[in-house]
């Protein structure tokens, strides 16, 4: 369990970095909402997101593991439990921080790369950030485009990750960042839309 927990604070990190939403005291705030966790159930996990998407028919092999919210930044975290694969789901504040037209684009990159470079001081260093491919992929009643990612990072426990990073848009107009990530050569496509597939 504390294995697992740990895992989920390290991808966590990696993502909120992503998308500049790392501040000075985030990672303790983070490990407070995480050890909550013992003591909420997955039906009141279900029930306090289901303004958001319904998590209701996703198989008991993912863990609904918690939901927080910082900086008025929604998020929603399940863990595959046989491969560790995290899911995130990201109801953003700014809700043009992603947008579907950013995935598409050729200049995805640039856009993450920026996010970061807008914060002076941070316990990290991102070493390299590749696209590897943009695809599409169907989930929350909609198809979602996406692109891959691997990342080498500095001075966090989790050096080397890859995954998806995809925006899906609901009936009110808002985004979600969608994304699903492992260490190195544990990702899993198929996990993902497994996943996603059953998210409502």
């Amino acid at each position: 369990m504390k294995g697992c927990l740990s895992l989920i604070i390290k991808t966590i990190i990696a993502v909120l970095v992503f998308f500049g939403l790392l501040h000075l005291g985030v990672i303790d705030f983070i490990r407070n909402k995480i050890d909550e966790r013992a003591t909420t159930t997955r039906e009141e996990v279900i029930n306090k997101v289901k303004d958001i998407v319904d998590l209701s028919e996703i198989d008991d092999e993912y863990n609904i593991a918690t939901n927080f919210q910082i900086m008025k930044n929604r998020m929603i975290v399940a863990d595959h439990n046989a491969s560790g694969q995290k899911m995130i789901i990201i109801e953003p504040k700014n809700e043009a921080i992603l947008t579907k037209d950013d995935i598409k684009s050729d200049a995805i990159k640039e856009k993450i790369e920026n996010a970061l470079n807008k914060y002076k001081y941070k316990p990290f260093q991102l070493n390299k950030l590749d696209i590897t491919k943009h695809g599409e992929f169907e989930g929350i009643g909609q198809t979602i485009p996406y692109v891959k990612i691997n990342v080498e990072m500095a001075n966090i426990p989790i050096k080397d990750m890859e995954g998806i990073v995809g925006v899906a848009e609901l009936e009110n107009g808002k985004n979600l960042i969608i994304i699903s990530a492992n260490e190195k050569g544990k990702y899993s496509q198929i996990i993902a839309d497994a996943f996603y597939k059953k998210v409502k």
